[in-house]
């Protein structure tokens, strides 16, 4: 059985926090979302989202570019 959208980004999402340190990334574990299915739960800066609200990953860094050659 193939794994869904929203189980890879779990998959996706666990890989990130084993192999890195973010501060504004946490894991929060299995609750009930607003209709009441079960999700994994992450919070993303302040707000706490379930993993099916998350379309993308992306870096949240801004780059400064007089730091670039």
């Amino acid at each position: 059985m193939m794994p869904t959208q929203t189980e890879l980004m779990h998959y996706r999402l666990q890989a990130m926090l084993r192999e890195h340190t973010f501060r504004d990334l946490e894991y929060l574990g299995v609750r009930p979302d607003s209709i009441g299915v079960e999700q994994h739960w992450y919070r993303i800066g302040e707000v706490e989202v379930p993993v099916d609200a998350i379309e993308e990953l992306g870096s949240m860094e801004e780059v400064d570019e007089s730091d670039t050659i």
